[in-house]
């Protein structure tokens, strides 16, 4: 109760706002999915899409740095300070994340130990997950059978990293699969079991050679020693079915008779030591941050020989919030209650609605039993069964019809993403309207894993206004996640405007020593809704939105959504234990929109009619906007781990961009350096240039150095300063800026 009073003291006086030219929130929700016996999922959520591109180091280390790509954001803007804490879980050491953490808007995860763990992507919709699979130091693989020998301990038997050899054509199959064979051998040795069955496969996938039978009786021992059981009899099972005769044979029965009586004893001995559940958590993080700038510009008008010089005090701004949740789990049920909030305050603000806003993330409730039911009720995070980016007020209910295989969902209630106001913030408690005017539902059907690789759903979404269809789709998703390969797939078809809506197909490929990534992306852009076509009319408000006008805001909405194309492809390259070098490749294109259909308002009624002047009329420039052609952005990067010495991590990146507006290019320098266990500090250099199609070169450099230190207990002081100065030159003017930033706070993470 102490603690609770500590924390509503420290929220009753926070307040938050963006920094200046900041985005909003991005980083949503951190969520601890643990995955019995020996490992767990950290699902890192973003409120928008990001793409993931690489990160660092490989695969073990208590510091992970993910960089990721924000296709749906202005890059020139910057993104606010956002950090998250780690849910309690015994499989997982206590984390934080923070975002950004480069220069490149990547992320950083910091564990209070090291850990094994692969970093993979997951559901790339309006919002998108980062998924972090840990390997517990806790749970130990279950104890083999007496006829098995078991290796060494751990401790007793050095961690080794087994490169597989490529096959080059030509070569010759008995040489190289004897070369798996002693490879496999060795990683059995020394435990390294999961490198063993890769490479049992690997040799199991060549043509049949003196090896394969041996192959066959190890890749099952390997699983066998790594907790596989079941896997581990169907490996055994097919070797009697290939080899039925034989010593080998002989020892492949008896392995697979011990086997068979584990199944028997085993959950009897788990019974024995299984302690009830019933357990109280109380997690969370709270942060407060003061953020400043000064700026000072001059600005030289080439005809006139005239210059003018400005000061600006431009930030001056508090930025605090609050992430809360409260668990209670007893024998198979599960309850929590989740509140994630923030609070604006700008000093600066010359309007009163814009100097202080709330913003209330999350307010739920959600309550489960294990292979049964789920339901969540209050504000939460979208991104289910075809709501694809928005959080609403409203309940979601899960029932399991077969556990691990079929889930039936029913989703309804009121978005949280729609106004015509200027200074109107979605999630506001204060623009909280309970009416039903605007409302959803959707069913959809979750099926998987299949063959522990595929999963996917299919799902129907009704969304209404004023009784009229804002939008109305069907969709399907499609998931792989097996031995390295990760794709994710969406379909989403909108039947009342036969438009499809999105289209897209997104993965990663871990291979040896290589990470590839792709992405290609179709997608309306806002998705395709009623509700677009008020946007940019003047005095507009949702009782326009009736059957007299349906038709028309029908045909306008089509007219002002524009589409978007991506295209991505980037790959990783370890090169040795200290160095990586990647990139990628990216095309993105956006169409265009016209004004020829500009709206206006029949004064005194809810009627509209199309503006004869729509060409001229300056209220209707926010519809007349033109495509951004193709844009290529190509990017190398190179990351040393312990470079140039212990606990650093450097970054370098460089960037070329291409488009019929503009061309640019960016290099980065980012060194993290980290002083003991309790000090980090990051410093990173930027340098950009851009030539625009009116001859104009513009020139930044940006220098900032960050530091934070933890202090007791889960309390870290951070603080950043820095200088960003920019020239530009062109035909008429010539213009140079200067501006300080700096920021400093307090941050709590408390479980």
């Amino acid at each position: 109760m102490v603690r609770l009073a500590i924390v509503c003291l420290l929220l009753d006086g926070a307040a938050l706002v963006m920094p200046q030219g900041a985005h909003a929130q991005v980083l949503d929700r951190i969520d601890v999915v643990e995955l019995p016996p020996a490992s767990a999922e950290i699902h890192i959520v973003f409120n928008t899409r990001a793409l993931y591109l690489r990160h660092t180091p490989a695969e073990k280390g208590d510091l992970i740095q993910i960089f990721l790509d924000f296709p749906d954001v202005d890059r020139s803007r910057r993104f606010s300070r956002e950090l998250a804490a780690s849910p309690p879980s015994d499989l997982v050491p206590k984390f934080t994340v923070t975002f950004p953490d480069q220069a490149t808007n990547g992320l950083s995860v910091r564990f209070e130990k090291p850990v094994q763990f692969k970093v993979t992507q997951r559901d790339i919709r309006g919002a998108s997950r980062i998924v972090i699979t840990v390997k517990s130091e806790k749970a130990a693989p279950p104890r083999p059978p007496a006829e098995v020998k078991e290796a060494p301990p751990p401790d007793q038997a050095p961690k080794r990293v087994f490169a597989i050899p490529p096959f080059k054509p030509g070569s010759d199959v008995e040489a190289y699969a004897a070369e798996l064979k002693r490879l496999g051998d060795e990683a059995l040795a020394v435990q390294e079991y999961e490198q063993a069955i890769t490479i049992f496969n690997a040799l199991l996938n060549l043509p049949p050679n003196k090896q394969s039978q041996d192959a066959q009786e190890l890749v099952g021992m390997a699983r066998e020693r790594s907790g596989e059981i079941q896997k581990a009899k169907a490996e055994y099972e097919l070797y009697l079915r290939l080899y039925p005769t034989g010593d080998g044979a002989e020892r492949v029965r008896q392995r697979l008779a011990a086997l068979a009586e584990m199944k028997v004893e085993e959950p009897k001995e788990r019974e024995k030591k299984r302690k009830p559940i019933d357990e109280f958590q109380f997690y969370g993080s709270v942060y407060e941050y003061y953020y400043g700038g000064f700026s000072q510009a001059s600005i030289t008008d080439k005809t006139t020989n005239t210059t003018t010089t400005l000061n600006n005090h431009d930030q001056s701004l508090l930025q605090s919030a609050f992430d809360v949740t409260g668990r209670y789990r007893t024998g198979e049920y599960d309850t929590r209650a989740v509140a994630r909030g923030t609070h604006v305050y700008d000093t600066l603000a010359l309007d009163d609605t814009r100097r202080s806003i709330y913003r209330l993330r999350a307010l739920y409730l959600e309550h489960s039993k294990k292979d049964s039911y789920f339901l969540r009720l209050g504000r939460q995070p979208g991104n289910v069964g075809g709501i694809l980016d928005f959080r609403f007020d409203g309940a979601w209910f899960r029932y399991t019809a077969i556990p691990q295989m079929l889930n039936l969902n029913v989703v309804g209630g009121q978005p949280r993403q729609f106004s015509l106001q200027t200074a109107y913030v979605p999630d506001d408690p204060r623009n909280f309207v309970a009416g039903f005017n605007r409302y959803f539902y959707g069913f959809n059907v979750d099926v998987g894993p299949i063959a522990q690789a595929w999963s996917g759903n299919v799902y129907f979404l009704n969304q209404m206004v004023n009784g009229i269809v804002d939008r109305r789709a069907i969709g399907t998703e499609l998931r792989y996640s097996s031995n390295g390969k990760n794709a994710f797939g969406l379909l989403d078809y909108d039947v009342s405007y036969n438009v499809l809506n999105v289209a897209m197909l997104s993965g990663t490929w871990v291979a040896e020593r290589n990470t590839f990534t792709f992405l290609v992306d179709h997608r309306r852009t806002p998705y395709l809704q009623t509700t677009n076509a008020l946007f940019g009319t003047p005095n507009a408000s949702l009782s326009l939105i009736n059957e007299a006008n349906e038709s028309l805001l029908r045909e306008q909405a089509k007219t002002v959504t524009a589409t978007s194309n991506l295209f991505l492809v980037g790959v990783l390259h370890t090169l040795n234990q200290q160095w990586q070098v990647g990139g990628d490749v990216r095309l993105n294109r956006i169409s265009g929109t016209s004004a020829s259909n500009c709206l206006i308002v029949l004064p005194g009624t809810n009627t509209l009619f199309i503006n004869p002047n729509a060409q001229t009329d300056a209220l209707c420039s926010l519809q007349a906007l033109p495509g951004t052609g193709n844009i290529w952005t190509v990017t190398g990067q190179a990351i040393g781990t312990n470079v140039p010495f212990e606990q650093n991590t450097l970054v370098l990146n460089a960037s070329y961009i291409d488009n019929n507006a503009y061309k640019g290019q960016s290099a980065t320098f980012n060194s993290l350096t980290r002083i003991g266990s309790d000090l980090q500090l990051n410093t990173f250099l930027i340098f950009y240039h851009q030539k625009d199609s009116l001859d104009v070169h513009l020139y930044r450099i940006t220098p900032t150095l960050r530091a934070d230190y933890r202090v007791y207990n889960g309390w870290t002081i951070e603080g950043s300063g820095g200088i960003e100065q920019t020239f530009s030159n062109g035909p008429l003017q010539k213009d140079s800026t200067t501006r300080e930033f700096f920021f400093f706070g307090l941050r709590w993470d408390f479980s």
